[in-house]
């Protein structure tokens, strides 16, 4: 292979798969794209480029959705012992999910780029968020919220339905002086959103420290200053010693992390703990049928349903205490 070229692994997957396929890229090699899409013609390996799956005003299109997974290998030795982690771990998953074998193509590096930026554009999210590429100029009503978002290799676009579904939530729960905290905030996308809604302070946690400088970096990109009382990025998850301060909390992930942080699995500090009396929890990542055991879990600590949205086959859920009032 030449210096200027990668190697493209892609493999076409649904729903819960999808989390698991990304997680493990992430954890081999810290570089995926996931590409939410409509049912279209397919290019070579396999990955569908010519359709995202939504119509200029963000709304999904009609057609079957599909879901492909890809990520990037440098050439070298290092490239293909990831190589060789990630096959390894597609076997594994096959395991517990229905999956076809994935795609591997060498393409250019400046090929690569050009193809996923010509079809990440501006879209709109719930009410007022206009969602918008780094290097695009996209032509915002009076009253949005622009959120520039520059997710690099290592990161998606932040337009996977439950993304969506939380950006939705957010609109509708978070109030200027909230305190906010964003678990697992991947790109950084739902605390920069909290932020232009006014929520301050607004602390955003991941456990990759890839998502941490992507989320730092993406903050500034959008004015926002990375200061205690304003908008605080820490490798982790939920930060300890804060029982009771944030009036807002979301954590996007899948619907088993939710559980196992409910139920102190991970860690001694539970998801409850840091939510203020009266706070909403907006919980994503969950497909439909694992919805009521997030609900168990938050349940265990006196959290009842009070929103529920819908995308496909996602859901998120809005829980706060039950004497909350």
């Amino acid at each position: 292979m030449k210096p200027d070229e990668l190697v493209e692994i892609a493999i076409e997957v649904d729903g819960e798969a999808a989390e698991a396929v990304v997680e493990l890229f992430n954890r081999c090699n810290g570089g995926d794209w996931v590409e939410d899409s409509a049912e279209g013609e397919a290019s070579g390996g396999g990955a569908v480029l010519e359709s995202t799956g939504y119509d200029d005003l963000g709304n999904p299109v009609a057609g079957e959705y599909r879901t492909v997974v890809k990520t990037y290998l440098k050439p070298g030795p290092r490239g293909r012992r990831i190589q060789r982690k990630i096959e390894e771990g597609l076997w594994h998953l096959r395991l517990l999910y229905p999956m076809p074998e994935p795609v591997a193509r060498v393409v250019k590096e400046e090929d690569w780029a050009h193809a996923w930026k010509r079809h990440y554009k501006p879209m709109r999210i719930g009410r007022r968020v206009l969602l918008t590429p780094a290097w695009e100029k996209p032509d915002p009503l009076p009253n949005d919220l622009l959120v520039r978002l520059e997710p690099g290799m290592a990161f998606g676009t932040g337009l996977h339905p439950t993304t969506r579904l939380c950006v939705a939530a957010l609109e509708e729960w978070v109030q200027p002086g909230d305190a906010f905290l964003d678990v697992g905030t991947g790109s950084g996308v739902l605390s920069i959103v909290a932020a232009k809604l006014g929520a301050r302070p607004v602390w955003a946690t991941d456990i990759d420290p890839l998502a941490v400088r992507a989320a730092k970096e993406n903050a500034l990109r959008n004015g926002i200053a990375l200061a205690p009382g304003i908008f605080r990025v820490e490798q982790g998850s939920i930060p300890a010693g804060q029982t009771g301060r944030f009036n807002v909390i979301a954590a996007n992930i899948l619907a088993e992390v939710l559980v196992g942080l409910f139920d102190g699995t991970f860690e001694t500090v539970t998801l409850a703990e840091p939510l203020a009396p009266g706070g909403r929890l907006i919980l994503s990542g969950i497909l439909e049928e694992k919805s009521e055991m997030v609900l168990s879990a938050a349940a265990r600590h006196g959290l009842k349903e009070v929103e529920r949205r819908r995308e496909a086959d996602w859901v998120s859920l809005v829980v706060r205490s039950e004497d909350a009032g």
